[in-house]
């Protein structure tokens, strides 16, 4: 009778998490999972009255929470230090000095006219060499220029997406080298409608750095 108290305030627990993760992922089912939560406390209520649980069983219920709760908060206190850690290790290598330019094998642009020096910016959780400008040509004859230099060079993987939306057309091109590690170059074309030029961004990851502990 002991499992079976546990037992069911777990199977509760791991239901309500469930119900929480459907409030995020589909709200289309949520309706139908509020009604069974509610059946299945009604259920619970009744086997409770019927067979309430003993105090041990009460007592391991509460250590099994306490432990719980002890975990979430480690694992949080973990992960916002590796972040943390992260973040320094991402200002160090962008403040560090030296050149700053894009892989030797990038690609030329036609008629890429530059809108500056590239620069280093922090993206997410890596430092990216960007660099901006313009060019007179679509965005598909650019992507084509580029597919072409790769197939041409025979040591590049490429991954192609054409992006259409409100009449804006998105070329976007990864290339990344064979080798290991490999080496990356993203390149995004764009021009909205009535626009004379192509916006382009080209940009390359900087290895990761080491992180302080690892």
């Amino acid at each position: 009778m002991k499992l079976l108290s546990i037992s069911l305030v777990i199977c509760l627990c791991s239901f309500q998490a469930a119900l929480l993760r459907a409030q995020e992922d589909d709200a289309a089912d949520l309706t139908k999972m509020l009604k069974e939560a509610q059946e299945l406390q009604k259920e619970a209520n009744q086997i409770q009255k019927q067979n309430p649980p003993s105090p041990d069983a009460k007592k391991k219920l509460a250590e099994m929470e306490a432990d719980a709760k002890a975990e979430a908060a480690r694992q949080e206190k973990e992960d916002e230090l590796e972040k943390q850690k992260l973040q320094a290790a991402l200002k160090q290598q962008l403040d560090a000095p030296g050149k700053v330019s894009l892989p030797d094998w990038t690609p030329a642009t036609p008629q890429f006219k530059v809108a500056g020096p590239a620069v280093k910016r922090i993206v997410g959780d890596e430092v990216r060499v960007i660099q901006t400008g313009t060019t007179s040509i679509a965005p598909k004859e650019v992507a084509d220029s580029w597919e072409a230099a790769a197939t041409a060079a025979s040591n590049l993987n490429r991954v192609r997406n054409n992006i259409g939306s409100n009449g804006t057309i998105t070329m976007i091109m990864f290339l990344s080298t064979r080798t290991d590690p490999p080496e990356e170059v993203k390149m995004e074309a764009t021009r909205a409608p009535g626009e004379k030029v192509t916006r382009i961004e080209i940009s390359s990851p900087l290895p990761k750095p080491v992180i302080e502990g690892e």
